[in-house]
């Protein structure tokens, strides 16, 4: 999904207020560094690649494909005179703005894809949300889908509008799973109802599985057939892809049907805040537009009337993915021409289009239930604060910017003391160094199944954004607890650094991360070069923890 992203903000980037070709997305698509043909790479791959006979041209109809998926998502229009020219929507600019976050965006325009729609002419009488529609379809069998299930429910079925279409659509997916024979005899029937091959069929949920899984919504599972001791592989919902189900169960879902029939004047409003409420669930401030917002809400409840919609009611309706290109056009305004050559220096991943990606760098936190609630007139105080930011503000997302800025000018003696809070506040056992201790050089520690793990903090008033100081500090605070002991650890363990702003994506930090990962993850045929110098820094270390050397 990386590289997915990765093209889209490539050709923002070099076209951005243009209408485009395949051919200029292939173009900027290449000059990004993120395709290659016949390996080679620029001009090159582009020479080698080019057919005159353009279904044999590599390149081409993988952007093309892209190109597709991107209209899908809302990304890209095609234009009135030509179904092969583009335009750049906002929402696909806000995708570029989103910068290394894209992943909550690119959730809600996969919830947002729906047919019909006046975006995509699709061939069969169909009437989904298929995103919607498959995560629904597995919080009502058991959490999860296998592959051919996927394909003969959500992805065949004619309708999900009512409360019934989403019943028999479960109802038939819990009948394939008396025995294998079952789903095998569905999927070959729709073979030969479609005319396609059961490999076509299964090629088609390539995307939609990487999406589920990428996002973080479903992870691989068995589930056992009720006849027999056979098992087959589902796609299982996590925790994060259950609350989403379970979100879109409460959410109104409105079609282009409904929303064609109102007057423009409520259309407009609508679409308005469904499109301005998709992108605060992505996590979006909403400041800047709150004011035309306000101005649309008398239009927007005579809409959600007409509608039989209750106010309070959140809606499920993506304009750029549905509204017809005049109508998104006088809704929405164009985002202005760029000069040619522009360059947005937008980041995905926090790299560099064309640099690799740094998937590697940012871990998705795996949530567990703490063993004790946290004690002490402190930590009790700070709890009392957070629910107080969290009752004045929309969302958890302004109430922790409002809280993070409340902090902006602590000094060690309250921002210290703060860290640890908020780690026992999250069930870890945590404290803070007294100030003059020689022997307690790290500023915090937290214990993490009884070892010690210290803590390199800085205040905002020392470094606003972390350091590559703070990096050789967090190292030497490893060395000194090894190598004086006092507290219980483990050498494997990490060393934390924890501040106000993580660093510029561009700064030295972010280089040093990636040369420290590229040091030590390669495997030891690879590192032969530095070997000796590894070894080095390996003995001084082990010397330093046995006290055979002085610091």
């Amino acid at each position: 999904m990386s590289n997915f992203v990765a093209v889209y903000v490539a050709a923002f980037e070099r076209y951005r207020g243009q209408v485009v070709t395949l051919d200029d997305i292939v173009r900027a698509t290449v000059e990004a560094n993120l395709a290659t043909s016949s390996g080679h790479m620029g001009s090159e791959a582009i020479t080698r690649s080019t057919r005159a006979d353009r279904s044999r041209d590599p390149l081409y109809n993988q952007l093309k494909m892209y190109a597709e998926l991107f209209r899908s998502l809302g990304w890209l229009r095609s234009t009135t005179s030509s179904a092969l020219s583009y335009t750049f929507t906002l929402l696909g600019e806000q995708v570029v703005a989103a910068g290394r976050q894209w992943r909550p965006l690119l959730g809600e325009t996969v919830l947002g894809i729906a047919y019909p729609s006046h975006v995509l002419d699709v061939r069969g009488n169909h009437d989904v949300r298929p995103f919607a529609t498959i995560l629904r379809t597995m919080l009502a069998c058991n959490d999860g889908l296998a592959r051919d299930e996927m394909i003969v429910g959500p992805l065949s079925a004619s309708s999900d509008r009512s409360p019934a279409d989403m019943q028999g659509i479960a109802q038939s997916i819990m009948k394939l799973r008396e025995s294998p024979a079952s789903a095998k005899q569905a999927l070959e029937a729709l073979q030969m109802e479609r005319g396609i091959q059961v490999t076509t069929l299964r090629n088609y949920t390539r995307w939609p599985i990487a999406i589920l899984r990428d996002l973080g919504w479903t992870g691989k599972d068995r589930e056992p057939y009720r006849k027999g001791n056979k098992t087959f592989e589902v796609h299982r919902l996590t925790p994060l892809g259950k609350e989403k189900a379970q979100i879109l169960e409460e959410m109104a879902d409105l079609r282009i049907d409904q929303v064609d029939q109102l007057p423009f004047a409520q259309k407009r409003a609508l679409s308005r805040h469904a499109h301005f409420a998709m992108m605060e669930r992505a996590g979006f401030d909403l400041a800047s537009v709150s004011d035309q917002l306000q101005r649309d809400e008398t239009a927007r409840r005579e809409a959600l009337t007409t509608l039989g919609i209750s106010n309070g009611e959140a809606i499920l309706f993506s304009p750029f993915q549905a509204l017809s290109i005049k109508d998104s056009s006088d809704i929405f305004p164009t985002p202005e021409a760029a000069p040619v050559g522009r360059s947005v220096q937008a980041v995905i991943d926090g790299t560099d289009i064309g640099r690799g990606s740094r998937d590697h760098l940012f871990v998705e936190p795996t949530f567990v239930e703490s063993e004790a609630e946290a004690e002490g007139a402190e930590v009790n105080a700070l709890k009392a604060e957070l629910l107080s930011f969290h009752e004045r503000h929309s969302s958890l997302r302004r109430a922790a910017q409002a809280f993070a800025e409340s902090r902006r000018r602590d000094i060690q003696g309250q921002f210290y003391p703060l860290i640890t809070h908020l780690l026992r506040l999250l069930g870890f056992e945590s404290d803070y160094s007294r100030a003059g201790v020689n022997y307690q050089r790290w500023d915090a520690c937290v214990w993490l199944h009884g070892f010690a793990v210290p803590i390199e903090i800085k205040s905002p008033t020392e470094e606003l954004y972390l350091s590559t100081k703070a990096i050789r500090q967090a190292i030497e605070n490893k060395v000194i607890l090894l190598a004086r002991g006092g507290l219980k650890t483990h050498r494997d363990l990490s060393t934390l650094i924890v501040g106000y702003q993580i660093p510029n994506e561009r700064g030295d930090m972010s280089t040093l991360i990636d040369d420290v990962y590229a040091t030590c993850s390669v495997p030891d045929d690879h590192i032969a070069p530095r070997r000796s110098a590894l070894f080095m820094a390996r003995s001084v270390l082990n010397e330093v923890r046995d006290g055979r050397s002085a610091c």
